[in-house]
């Protein structure tokens, strides 16, 4: 009989990182159109292309904080924040009030506009809903985390 892998293990951990990754919303970057990303921050609770990820990384910790889906050690709290947020929900607060005028980086934009959407998005947080509502986490994906956590990337 195989033994049964602990979810909260390391391989587990990497496991559900993956099963993320399979959905829709969290198979493009949350900051640029890259496909395929494999960086994540568990403080924002959003995953990213190694591109943006270097952006993220140069925002500080206090903010954001990146680590890679395969290569790094992850703790419960974290993948639990990436289960409770993911893409799409974080997409929903963090670009909830962007104004029809404002220029999102094009695909293929330049780093220097990349890093200006992303410093607004999550340093400035000029886009988040003005009466402060947190959008609820989509039903039926992730496995995981409930509201438990839920509003700590948003405590970022």
């Amino acid at each position: 009989m195989a033994r049964r892998e602990n979810r909260n293990s390391q391989p587990g951990l990497k496991k559900r990182l993956e099963a993320l990754l399979k959905q829709p919303e969290n198979q493009v970057c949350a900051d640029c159109s890259t496909k395929q990303p494999r960086w994540a921050s568990p403080k924002l609770g959003v995953f990213m292309c190694i591109e943006c990820s270097g952006i993220h990384r140069n925002l500080g910790t206090h903010i954001s904080f990146v680590r890679s889906v395969n290569l790094d050690e992850w703790q419960v709290p974290q993948v639990e924040l990436l289960e409770a947020w993911g893409n799409a929900r974080a997409k929903a607060y963090y670009e909830a009030e962007v104004p029809s005028s404002y220029r999102t980086p094009p695909e293929g934009a330049g780093a220097r506009e990349v890093q200006r959407w992303i410093r607004d998005k999550y340093e400035f947080k000029r886009f988040i809903p003005s009466d402060g509502s947190v959008p609820e986490k989509a039903s039926g994906g992730g496995g995981g985390g409930g509201g438990g956590g839920a509003t700590t990337a948003v405590a970022a």
